[in-house]
């Protein structure tokens, strides 16, 4: 009897694996499309439902705004009447009274004038036409002590603001029993001053109508409600909360977030809608309150009891008012899940078969690859001129050795250009070294300076933190005087050596025919300034000693100040000025000195108090001082200087130029 066996593929075959991985690609894929399918769906309805609802409320928006510019081209059209009836101040009655009568929407109007703008009148003269209970056209001076209307908002605000002005709904009770609008508009005299303002009131029920009727046509025509218009109000007004659970319903709210209309009628004028919204956890609510009041256009989801809701929002022009509807998301949606279903099953059949047709062509795909596999390790290896095996397919694999052909070429290339760069590194190394060598040749480099000389001893040294740097120090005797100087330029490598050049030789050209510290680093100043693009600048200590009798005329730059070691270890005075390099017009300033004998002077760079070590600590002053107490000659000095310098910062790489500068003053010249 013979068995049937079936074998599975080894997993160690490049087939086996592909396969496995076209199965979860297939499967991934397929939760993905479903997921796209569905958003993409959910996306088209809740785009078309926003722009229904865009499209109702544009409608209501024009609605309003056509009562609203009907009134204000009433108003408009009276003004004329008003400015010809001034010399007649009774006739205001009758103006008003024509405006009302003429205009239906409008019920209330007047004519407030200026305090005591007609003597004869008194302090308030406000001719004030209204419709009665039952529409009636009355007339009656509005203004009294009990009623002092030049402090009322409908006459204060278009006065300060002097332009038209639409006030925030109220309920006028006493009155019209009624919620209502005021439009108030000043009038100019020939001057361009406020004579008057004259107002039109506008009775807003109709809007809670207008708003009411459009929810039901909402709910019915789009959203597929069948329930009847008065049953749903009843439910609202019942305090069925569960209708805005199942119903589009849409609200109106003023420039301070006061309801103007809403399905609840208690809250209208009554309550704000910052009180509901600071009620809930969803601070998305607050967000579009203040996107309303500032007069935004927008869609935003929001959770409330765990039910999520769309709210579409845009102003009211010329009012400052914003309308929004809500709508419960599951209205939404309803529809397009069951299409979304479709879909998916749809796309999981397209998707199986894509299976079935990827494999095959996967098989036939990975076929010339244990080929193409050996070549490439010979590559691998480092054998470039390694042959590619021969692909007769105008397919991927054919890309695949193209892109192997020209990886070898650009390698052999590149490795002939690594031996060109290194070549060209190698000049650019010997060309610093030489600028090096150049900058250091400007500088003092024999030691001792003046050897015939027993009255003064001079050591520096220079260390810069690349190859070349930005420090300077420079002296010269000249007529019995010595001129010195050190300087730190801002930056590093060859722009800060560029610049210290430009310095020490100023400093030669200047000081050989100028004595004063202070007109020699001015001139300095002027000449590096002059055309200073880099914005580099140097910091500057400029010094004269006058050997025959110890006296110190000296400049400070910016720089950091000397130090003076002889009976104890004090700073030098100096009152540093601005940087040589910043300001053609800085004014530099003398300042001296009288040396005693036997005393050094010790100068430096930022780069000695700035040094840091391994844990980012610096040198410091203290320091320096604690060096400078051991004493010595100035080469022993700099030299005991150097070496603390050296042990405290160890190993951690040396990140700005070092420079300093001794002067042993011994005795006075006989």
């Amino acid at each position: 009897m013979s068995s049937f066996r079936f074998s599975l593929p080894t997993f160690h075959s490049l087939y086996a694996r592909l396969t496995v991985w076209v199965m979860l690609t297939v499967m991934t894929v397929t939760i993905i499309t479903a997921l796209i399918v569905s958003y993409i769906s959910s996306s088209a309805v809740l785009l078309g439902t926003k722009e229904n609802v865009q499209s109702r409320m544009e409608i209501a928006n024009q609605h309003i705004n056509s009562v609203l510019v009907s009134v204000e081209v009433a108003v408009a059209n009276t003004i004329p009447e008003v400015e010809n009836s001034l010399s007649n101040p009774d006739k205001m009655y009758s103006v008003v009274r024509r405006l009302l009568e003429l205009n239906p929407n409008i019920i209330g109007s007047t004519v407030a004038f200026e305090p005591n703008y007609y003597p004869s009148k008194g302090k308030q003269f406000s001719p004030y036409a209204y419709r009665d209970i039952d529409s009636t056209v009355l007339t009656k001076q509005l203004g009294s002590n009990n009623y002092e209307y030049h402090y009322m908002d409908w006459y204060l605000i278009p006065k300060l603001l002097k332009r038209n002005y639409w006030s925030e709904p109220y309920y006028d009770k006493g009155g019209g029993e009624q919620m209502m609008t005021t439009y108030s508009r000043p009038l100019f005299d020939a001057s361009g001053n406020i004579y008057a303002i004259i107002t039109a009131d506008v009775s807003l029920e109709w809007l809670t109508e207008l708003v009411t009727e459009s929810d039901a046509d909402f709910n019915q025509r789009v959203l597929n409600i069948k329930d009847k218009e008065e049953e749903a109000m009843r439910a609202v007004m019942e305090g069925d909360s569960s209708f805005f659970y199942h119903h589009a319903y849409t609200y109106i709210m003023g420039k301070g977030g006061t309801y103007i209309t809403h399905p609840m009628r208690d809250r209208i004028l009554n309550e704000t809608y910052f009180v509901h919204s600071e009620a809930t956890s969803d601070t998305i609510d607050d967000h579009i309150g203040y996107e309303m009041i500032d007069g935004k256009t927008g869609m935003e989801a929001v959770n409330r009891d765990g039910t999520k809701f769309y709210i579409n929002y845009a102003p009211i022009e010329r009012t400052g008012w914003s309308m929004a509807t809500v709508i419960p998301a599951k209205l939404i949606f309803s529809r397009s899940m069951i299409f979304g279903g479709i879909v998916v099953a749809i796309m999981l059949i397209g998707l199986v078969i894509l299976f079935f047709v990827c494999r095959h062509i996967l098989k036939r795909v990975t076929k010339p690859l244990a080929l193409f596999a050996k070549s490439a390790d010979e590559i691998a290896q480092g054998n470039l001129n390694a042959s590619l095996p021969q692909i007769v397919s105008q397919d991927e694999m054919k890309r695949l050795h193209d892109s192997f052909a020209l990886m070898q070429t650009s390698l052999m290339e590149q490795m002939e250009e690594l031996k060109n760069v290194n070549a060209a590194k190698g000049r650019i190394e010997g060309e610093l070294n030489a600028a090096k060598d150049i900058q250091m040749s400007m500088l003092p480099k024999f030691f001792p300076a003046y050897p015939d000389r027993d009255d003064i001893d001079i050591y520096g040294q220079l260390t810069s933190a690349k190859e070349v740097g930005g420090d300077l120090f420079d002296f010269f005797i000249r007529d019995e005087k010595l001129f010195f100087c050190i300087g730190d330029v801002s930056g590093k490598g060859i722009p800060a050596s560029l610049v210290m050049a430009m310095t020490r030789s100023l400093f030669r050209n200047v000081a050989s025919h100028e004595s004063s510290p202070e007109k020699i680093v001015s001139l300095i100043n002027e000449a590096m300034a002059d055309g200073n693009d880099s914005n580099m600048f140097v910091t500057f200590f400029l010094g004269v000693l006058d050997l025959h009798t110890g006296q110190l005329y000296y400049c400070n730059a910016g720089h950091d100040k000397p130090y003076l070691v002889g009976n104890g270890i004090t700073e030098l005075t100096s009152n540093p000025d601005l940087p040589v390099g910043t300001f053609s017009d800085t004014v530099y300033h003398l300042q001296e000195y009288q040396v005693p004998e036997d005393t050094l002077l010790f100068m430096y760079t930022d780069g000695l108090t700035e040094a840091q070590d391994g844990q980012g600590k610096q040198f410091e002053e203290q320091r320096i001082v604690d060096v400078l107490k051991t004493g010595g000659s100035c080469k022993e000095s700099i030299a005991k200087m150097t070496e603390a310098v050296h042990k405290f910062v160890g190993d951690a790489e040396q990140s700005d130029d070092l420079t300093m500068l001794a002067i042993h003053y011994k005795f006075k010249t006989k």
